[in-house]
């Protein structure tokens, strides 16, 4: 009886292994007829790769890359790889002639391989793979670099690290995010608290896809109480899933409502953002927002900084961080504090 529910996980397995696999020698092919029909139009003008395909907060960070490729490379067709679920990120990048959505990390290698590309800058370290592929992804700059998945926080922030990846000298600028009028529009109807007013709101964002990088539930909610009875302030939290529980008209849950772009121009519209270290700290380092961020370990990074521009200056930010501690440990008392100086002296909107 046991053999049978290992046997069928075992043919499940198969099934999306080989339908994956096919659907990726399919897909690999009509991207590069697509490439090639885009490289015999440019008549001589490179076609130049820009890959970093993933995470939300890394591909934000690393934004100012895009324009160092275009200094390099004023003439030329740039286009980004990117995962489908982070298109959004690169869509109105005025840089970028176009992106390619990538199915996975084999196909980025099967396409990068063909040698489509005049040049490549490939901000992924090596060896991470595709469950499903066999093809392992390598970068030699990296490797010679000895940048690895285990150490790349030891070498400076996501910027500093993944533009040496790519080739580039360490470049230290501003991030920068671009939307639209329509997404500012449809978040202009939400009319949210005291959004125009001279208080302004607070955002929060209490929850990443990682836990360790968490703070403690019942400090959020005792944050949230606290703002709502000592300021007049009103409170958005924005995310995937809700963690405050909260009955003041001034507090709004926009938890699994919002696009990334509409929680990126929330949080720009905000008078001050609070969170952990995830995507949308990343948002508000690049929509010039002030912000307290709660980091803690981890893994092996103790005291590390995923940051560059104002918020690695220190300029309009308050990092917290009780080192050699997870996040869930950060005294509640140091958030509140840190909370009480962005207010009285933060940016009105």
């Amino acid at each position: 009886m046991t053999a049978w529910p290992r046997l069928k996980q075992l043919w499940i397995h198969r099934y999306h292994k080989y339908n994956h696999i096919a659907g990726k020698y399919i897909s690999a092919w009509i991207k590069y007829a697509r490439l090639r029909r885009i490289k015999n139009r440019l008549n001589g003008r490179p076609l130049v790769a820009i890959v970093l395909s993933e995470q939300m907060g890394d591909v934000v960070a690393c934004e100012p890359v895009a324009r160092e490729v275009r200094r390099l490379y004023p003439d030329a067709y740039l286009v980004w790889f990117i995962r489908k679920s982070y298109v959004d990120l690169v869509r109105f990048n005025p840089v970028i002639d176009t992106y390619l959505i990538e199915k996975c990390p084999g196909e980025r290698t099967r396409l990068l391989d063909t040698g489509i590309f005049d040049q490549v800058y490939n901000m992924h370290l090596s060896h991470r793979r595709c469950k499903y592929c066999k093809e392992d992804p390598v970068n030699p700059i990296a490797d010679e670099l000895g940048l690895t998945y285990a150490n790349y926080y030891h070498y400076g922030d996501l910027l500093h690290v993944f533009s040496q990846a790519a080739g580039l000298p360490p470049l230290t600028d501003e991030p920068k995010m671009y939307t639209s009028a329509e997404v500012v529009s449809r978040v202009n109807s939400l009319q949210l608290p005291q959004s125009t007013g001279p208080a302004g709101y607070v955002v929060i964002h209490c929850q990443s896809s990682y836990a360790p990088r968490d703070w403690q539930p019942e400090n959020w909610n005792r944050l949230v109480n606290w703002l709502l009875q000592t300021y007049p302030n009103g409170v958005v939290e924005v995310g995937l899933n809700p963690i405050v529980q909260n009955t003041d008209p001034r507090f709004v849950s926009l938890c699994g409502k919002l696009s990334m772009l509409e929680t990126a121009e929330v949080i720009r519209q905000a008078r001050l953002f609070v969170g952990i270290d995830s995507g949308p700290a990343h948002f508000a380092n690049a929509m010039s927002t002030q912000g307290v961020i709660l980091l803690g370990k981890l893994f092996d990074f103790v005291e590390y900084l995923p940051y560059s521009g104002r918020y690695k200056r220190g300029e309009g930010v308050t990092i917290l961080n009780q080192i050699g501690h997870p996040c869930s440990d950060m005294p509640y008392e140091w958030v509140q504090r840190a909370v009480e100086e962005h207010l009285a002296t933060a940016r009105y909107v």
